[in-house]
This record gives structure tokens, C-alpha cells and sequence, in this order.
């Protein structure tokens, strides 16, 4: 009997050597590495959108606080200025009525003269107001609150005009009822500017709140 028939079946392939622990150790801290590198660029993704967020809503907010103080120093310097000086003072006026009386006792007394002072030193502001509102840039939802600011000062203006043309051409005792259809046009522009100006400067609030 030869040799190869005592053989039982084939040798053992060779033992083909397997990864070192270090390059296990080293794949494992790859593989790590790989997520915090994955989860470190969706926390910047997030803060990024989170911050674009942020700038975008100060942004928007910075326009409704530009606004405000912009409508409210033109209330200042041009409406209650004009006022001041159509009434040589400070008057606190709670309605139409009162505006009324207010301009009538004055007109009785002054007549053309009245109406030169308030032509000469006092209608400026209110001509001035006008364009300074239209130069205003409001966001988009403040648009028609700005136009309605304007429509009264318009109103306001023109009726004022009037009424002083009038006075300046009056012969004669001054007439209340006669006087009062040129009176009422300016008690509206002055109701009107009032509300209008309530108006807008609620909705600023809520927008900032």
C-alpha cells in the first residue's frame, strides 16, 4: 500500500491572517468619526436656519419700529405743531365739537387777520406733512394705514385752504352757521388723521408683540 492511499482527505487549506485589533480599533474610530462629522453638519445646518431665521425676524421687526417712530415724529413735528400754532397753545380736544368752537371763537375775533397768522406761520406743517408721509416706505401690510394718514392730511389741507380764503374775503360779522360747512371739512380731516394714526400705530404693536 502506498503512501497515498493511507491519506485521509485533502491538507488543511492555509490560515489566511485576519485585520490586526489595531485596524479593527482604527475602522471602529473611522465609523465614529464618520457620524460625528454627519451629525456635527445637520446641527450646523439647523443653527444656520435658526439663525437665518433669527436675522430675518429682526429684520422685519426693525421695519415696523422704523415706521412707528417715523409716523409718530411726523405726528409730533407737523399735525400737533400745527395745532399748537392755529391755537397759539396747546389744547386738550376730545371731539369735533370742541375743534369746532375752538376755530370759531378765534375767527370771530380775527377775522382776516386770524387767517393771515395761520397762513403765514402756521399752514407750512401742514404742507409739509403730506410729501414727508408719501417719502415713508412701510412694509407691505402698513400700506393702506399710510395712505390713509395721507388721505386725511389732503383732506385736512384743502379744507383749511378754503376756510382761510374765506376769511380773508369775509365782509361783515363773522357767521357761525354760514362759517360752519367750510368748519366741518376741517373738523373731519382732524377726526380722520386722529383715527387713522390710532390705527396704525395698533397694528405696529401687534406686529412687534
Amino acid at each position: 500500500m502506498s503512501d497515498d492511499d493511507l491519506r485521509i482527505g485533502d491538507p488543511a487549506p492555509p490560515l489566511v491572517p485576519g485585520p490586526s485589533l489595531e485596524a479593527e480599533e482604527r475602522a471602529m474610530r473611522g465609523g465614529r468619526g464618520g457620524l460625528v462629522a454627519i451629525l456635527g453638519g445637520i446641527v450646523l445646518l439647523i443653527g444656520g436656519g435658526l439663525a437665518f431665521f433669527v436675522l430675518q425676524s429682526g429684520d422685519a421687526n426693525e421695519a415696523y419700529e422704523t415706521l412707528g417712530r417715523n409716523v409718530n415724529g411726523l405726528k409730533a413735528r407737523h399735525f400737533d405743531a400745527f395745532w399748537t400754532c392755529a391755537f397759539q397753545g396747546e389744547k386738550d380736544l376730545r371731539n369735533n365739537e370742541e375743534l369746532a368752537v375752538e376755530i370759531h371763537s378765534r375767527s370771530e375775533r380775527g377775522h382776516a387777520a386770524y387767517a393771515r397768522m395761520v397762513r403765514e406761520r402756521c399752514l407750512d406743517r401742514l404742507e409739509q406733512l403730506e410729501p414727508r408721509l408719501r417719502d415713508l416706505i412701510p412694509p407691505d401690510d402698513m400700506v393702506s394705514g399710510v395712505n390713509e394718514l395721507i388721505a386725511a392730511t389732503e383732506l385736512l389741507r384743502g379744507a383749511w385752504s378754503d376756510y382761510l380764503a374765506y376769511l380773508e374775503g369775509l365782509e361783515g360779522a363773522y357767521d357761525r352757521e354760514l362759517a360752519s360747512e367750510r368748519v366741518a371739512p376741517i373738523a373731519r380731516g382732524w377726526y380722520e388723521y386722529r383715527r387713522a394714526h390710532g390705527a396704525l400705530n395698533q397694528a405696529i404693536r401687534e406686529k412687534l408683540e
